[in-house]
Formats: structure tokens, C-alpha cells, sequence
């Protein structure tokens, strides 16, 4: 890749996490609005080491596999797709590399087996960068879908 094709594939990389964490927030207060629970949502100012003890049951800690799940449960007409679930979880505990000097770098995330005998390869997809601008194009569609369930359309 030239320098200019690097730097839109980093600012690609970017804009797709910035939209996936975007995402997951809005499908957490999305979430509390249908549960009835939006209300208790923490209000500023925010302040380090500031508690709140009420607060929507879709911001407790859960994983974005199981957010995503209730998420789809409640709005099925938008349904968040597997591959999304399995980007972003690659991204957060997955490594992105050029193997075997491809010349494509690729995401890879490995899985240990359950009998813990070995690893698996469980998710890999190859970030060409038009692949990363369709991604960063339906993410963003995505993204609009989601704001106006969720009632902030800003």
C-alpha cells in the first residue's frame, strides 16, 4: 500500500470501531428505553470516582455478543448481523496482521477449546480496503437505524 492507501485504511479502522462502540452504547439505551428504565440513566456532571446506584439494567457489564442478542430479541426488524459481533470481537481481543507477508492484512482471533486441548482459529477476515469501506459505510447506516430507536437522533 502507498501512504495515501495507509492512511485511509487506518482512518477506516477508526471510523468502524468509533461506529461500533457508538452502537453498542446506543443499543444499551435503546434497550432501557423499551425495558422503561431510560429514566435512570446517569445524569452529568461526570466526575471521576462519582457512584450511581441506579442505573438501567442494559449498562450492567455485559458482553456486546450478549447486548447484541437482546438487542435483536426486542427489535428484530433491525437485527445486528453475527459477522458485526464477531468484527468487533476480533478488533478487541483479536490481532490484526500481514501473515505470511500476504500482503492483506487480516484479523485473526483464536479461541481456546473448552477442554482446553488446544486453540482454535474462530474468527478471521482479510481488511482489504474496499472491504473496510463497505463495513464503515453499513456501519454507519447501522449506527442512524439504532439513534432513532434509541431517541437520540443528533
Amino acid at each position: 500500500m502507498n501512504k495515501e492507501e495507509i492512511s485511509q485504511f487506518f482512518n477506516c479502522l477508526g471510523e468502524i470501531w468509533r461506529d461500533i462502540t457508538i452502537v453498542e452504547f446506543l443499543m444499551r439505551c435503546a434497550i432501557a428505553k423499551k425495558d422503561g428504565d431510560i429514566n435512570l440513566f446517569p445524569q452529568p456532571p461526570y466526575t471521576k470516582d462519582k457512584i450511581y446506584n441506579k442505573y438501567p439494567k442494559s449498562f450492567s457489564h455485559q458482553s456486546f455478543e450478549i447486548i447484541t442478542n437482546k438487542f435483536n430479541k426486542r427489535f428484530p426488524d433491525i437485527k445486528i448481523p453475527q459477522e458485526l459481533i464477531q468484527l468487533r470481537d476480533g478488533m478487541a481481543h483479536g490481532i490484526i496482521a500481514d501473515i505470511n507477508n500476504s500482503g492483506i492484512d487480516k484479523i485473526v482471533k483464536f479461541k481456546e477449546l473448552e477442554n482446553k486441548s488446544g486453540i482454535k482459529v474462530e474468527f478471521i477476515m482479510p481488511l482489504e480496503l474496499g472491504r473496510l469501506t463497505k463495513i464503515r459505510q453499513s456501519l454507519s447506516e447501522l449506527r442512524r437505524h439504532v439513534m432513532k430507536i434509541a431517541g437520540d437522533e443528533k
